[in-house]
């Protein structure tokens, strides 16, 4: 006997042959699947009590963003337009520094209102300010996730950083030793907690491998922003004498559980480090385009594709793309490089989904339970109604091009992870999104006030 049954979908199962039934079935009992295939052999083996009627639908395995800094969600807004380092050091800093605990639960909060919406069902954050209060946001929504406490020891006089964001090198260590022995597999294994190194300005050499090591004792992944933007690597090779992936190398952190975000600006020699020890790499299309990094236009993404490294897809933040929606997110992977290369074959929308969810599985350390819908993983599944005028059946246009190249997260109807139904027919079902809205509102207002934060717009507003 099944608790639920999702029945008449288009079920794109993303398991190893890609099967997709277009009349199909996915059985769940407590938070694992039982069954996947067509309808009518799914419902002839099992019966639950509450089954859900997929015609119409579109089932996928749950979107997994990446990349996701949940305690930016308040911060919403005042990246818009600025150069990455006037954004990190005069805007994102600053605003980190006046944040609460109470500020970051509500900021992850809603942030995660927004993920679950358009079709999240798991996030990799890279590290944040009260990570204890972000995890147990997670807890109480019931998204599954990965979480990491920010780390930061060192900072350029030329480049402050407010005293409240750093720590030492020995706190470091033991508090973000502490936070991974606290939450990793906590909430039934849906949360998880890794280790963060959250930017090479930021962190010392001794930081570095302390951080890789008791990584590798508790055998978990270090979340790092790497090779990010045009100049970093001549700066960092100013401050330590190597380039930054250089520098992560010589001190040991390169290896399967070493995750590295945006990476625009590796050369051939890290792409075959990278390659050659299975490091995982996450690509921020909108944050790149956002924030002009130039993670397109230095071509060297499709070249760690091509040499065999794994590569999921994430919305950085609210604050860094303007959005949490991976529907769109997978739009961008899917096209940027098609044009930057001049050639329409590349990537495309089959790819693209395959990076935000089961590569996106794999690079979490997470495929052996999320990432596909197959029998013994977890019930983490996006509806997404394909009624709208995107889905419409022109000549040609496959259901998974549709929606890719199409729609965007409004088209998600219905969330489930873990077995548990977080949001039916585009309603949270598990909180009130009306008074996260109006708490989010209030808070907004609040911290900005704190920083002495002013961001007029760039064209005069009439009041009244």
């Amino acid at each position: 006997m099944a608790d639920l049954i999702v029945a008449n979908a288009y079920v794109v199962s993303m398991n190893a042959k890609r099967q997709i039934f277009s009349d199909g079935a996915i059985a769940i009992q407590g938070n694992k699947i039982v069954a996947v295939g067509p309808t009518a052999a799914v419902r002839a083996k099992h019966k639950a009590a509450h089954v859900i009627d997929g015609s119409g639908m579109m089932a996928l395995p749950g979107l997994i963003d990446g990349h996701l800094h949940p305690n930016q969600y308040l911060s919403n807004g005042i990246g818009d337009d600025t150069d990455i380092m006037s954004w990190l050091y005069k805007r994102i800093y600053p605003y980190e520094a006046v944040l609460t605990p109470e500020d970051a639960y509500l900021s992850a909060l809603g942030g995660f209102v927004e993920a679950i919406r358009y079709g999240t069902t798991s996030f990799n954050d890279p590290g944040g300010i009260h990570a204890d209060a972000m995890a147990q946001a997670a807890v109480d929504i019931g998204i599954r996730g990965i979480m990491t406490r920010s780390t930061r020891d060192i900072h350029d006089p030329i480049a402050p950083l407010p005293k409240s964001l750093i720590e030492t090198t020995d706190q470091n260590l033991e508090r973000g030793e502490a936070f991974v022995k606290k939450w990793h597999k906590a909430a039934d294994d849906r949360i998880r907690a890794w280790f963060s190194l959250r930017y090479v300005y930021n962190i010392s050499d001794r930081l570095a491998s302390g951080i890789g090591k008791l990584a590798r004792k508790h055998k978990v992944g270090v979340h790092a922003h790497a090779a990010a933007v045009k100049g970093e690597n001549e700066a960092i090779q100013k401050m330590f004498g190597k380039r930054s992936l250089e520098r992560y190398y010589d001190l040991g952190l390169f290896g399967p559980n070493l995750y590295l975000v945006h990476m625009g600006w590796p050369n051939a020699r890290e792409i075959t480090w990278l390659a050659d020890n299975g490091c995982k790499v996450a690509h921020c299309p909108g944050a790149s385009m956002f924030g002009a990094y130039g993670v397109f236009g230095n071509r060297m993404m499709p070249k760690m594709a091509e040499a065999g490294v794994t590569i999921s897809l994430g919305t950085d933040s609210a604050s860094a793309s303007g959005n949490l929606d991976m529907i769109r997110v997978m739009y961008l992977a899917a096209c940027g490089h098609k044009d930057i290369y001049n050639d329409a074959t590349l990537w495309g929308a089959y790819k693209a989904l395959e990076m935000a969810t089961i590569d996106g599985a794999k690079a979490l350390l997470w495929d052996d339970a999320i990432g596909s819908l197959e029998v013994g993983k977890k019930a983490d599944v996006t509806l997404v109604d394909m009624a709208g005028i995107e889905f419409a059946n022109h000549p040609g246009r496959h259901p998974v091009r549709s929606l890719v190249y199409s729609a965007t997260g409004k088209s998600v109807d219905t969330v489930i992870v873990d077995g548990r139904v977080l949001l039916r027919r585009g309603t949270l079902v598990t909180i009130d999104e009306a008074d996260v809205k109006r708490r989010l509102k209030a808070a907004s207002q609040a911290w900005r006030k704190r920083a002495g934060l002013k961001l007029p717009p760039p064209w005069p507003v009439i009041r009244g």
